[in-house]
């Protein structure tokens, strides 16, 4: 049964054009574990979407709950300019691409200044829920390991 986060997630795979191998591996998630959520009845777990969101800077309430669009950077700095920031991204800041951005985009750039703030306190954001989910996974596993010994204790008892 496929759920509606899943359905995005599928839908922004096949927009960036990656293998669902690829896609896994971009996001940190083992290739393994993300065919696993993606079959999941209970959909991709909050973490996997937050890793997700992170790895292609996608709107992660639109890829939760489907609200807003996609790539919110698309409606703030429109598409070509969004395509020649990730350029010169991509490019690690050549003078090129620096020209492409600060020349005949001068209104994206400011677009892209005024919220490279949100974006950086959202990354952190992200980071710090990331590891508050990873600690909370740690700690299920620590409990299930104890109730599993306690169990182990109670049926040596019942045996004797």
């Amino acid at each position: 049964m496929e759920t509606k986060s899943t359905t995005r997630v599928l839908t922004l795979m096949d927009s960036v054009g990656l293998s669902q191998v690829k896609f896994a591996e971009k996001c940190g998630i083992r290739p393994s574990n993300f065919n696993r959520a993606l079959k999941s009845e209970k959909g991709i777990s909050s973490q996997y979407l937050l890793r997700i969101a992170h790895a292609f800077n996608v709107n992660f309430e639109w890829l939760r709950n489907g609200i807003g669009d996609m790539f919110a950077e698309e409606k703030a700095i429109g598409k070509a300019q969004f395509a020649a920031f990730n350029q010169m991204l991509d490019a690690n800041s050549s003078p090129v691409s620096q020209n492409v951005i600060s020349g005949d985009n001068y209104q994206g750039t400011q677009t892209i200044n005024a919220t490279e703030g949100k974006i950086a306190a959202l990354e952190q954001k992200i980071e710090a829920q990331t590891q508050l989910l990873a600690e909370k996974d740690k700690l299920i596993a620590r409990q299930e390991q104890e109730i599993e010994f306690l169990r182990g204790l109670v049926n040596k008892q019942q045996q004797k």
